[in-house]
């Protein structure tokens, strides 16, 4: 038996699996945050030593590298625990109610990021069609990003699930905990 895992991973089926895309999709976003911070400076120092910029920088930052840093690196966010967590009111609770808390909460999210995929599943299918592109200093297409977003919010769903099993597998408060 792999004495690595935890009971998390041996229990929810598919966890070590997603947990390995979310970590690849990551270093994606992390590679991109790199390039996009060196495409800027370029872009700055094209400006400051010639007066002239490099064409299209925005269109290429808003459209494509923030897009994808922010949707692949959402599932990974989640996945360890690292996603914005409002505490004012649940760090007095007990351990039962916030438990409760949690499940509910996630299960919110887990409904909103359902319906933010399947809506970016039908956005992304127009935009395929469509051959969806952005203007601006340079014309840029779009429709592949529109794909990833998809992607994005359909991994994070998914983490967002795995999140759920695992609460209701392992975190469940024992009548000791009250």
């Amino acid at each position: 038996m792999d004495t690595t895992t935890t009971d998390a991973e041996r229990r929810v089926p598919g966890q070590r699996a997603l947990a390995r895309v979310l970590y690849g999709c990551a270093v994606i976003a992390g590679i991109v945050t790199l390039v996009m911070a060196l495409h800027i400076a370029a872009d700055v120092s094209s400006r400051n030593l010639t007066g002239t910029p490099l064409s299209g920088t925005l269109e290429i930052t808003q459209n494509w590298s923030m897009v994808l840093i922010v949707m692949l690196a959402m599932g990974y966010a989640e996945q360890i625990g690292e996603h914005i967590n409002a505490t004012i009111l649940t760090q007095y609770l007990d351990p039962v109610s916030r438990w409760w808390s949690d499940l509910i909460v996630s299960g919110l999210m887990f409904l909103f990021v359902s319906a933010l995929t399947y809506y970016s599943i039908t956005a992304a299918v127009f935009a395929v069609e469509v051959q969806q592109v952005a203007l601006g200093a340079i014309t840029i297409p779009i429709w592949p990003v529109k794909i990833v977003l998809a992607i994005g919010f359909a991994l994070f769903a998914l983490q967002l699930l795995m999140s759920i099993i695992s609460l209701l597998i392992n975190d469940r408060p024992r009548k000791s905990d009250v």
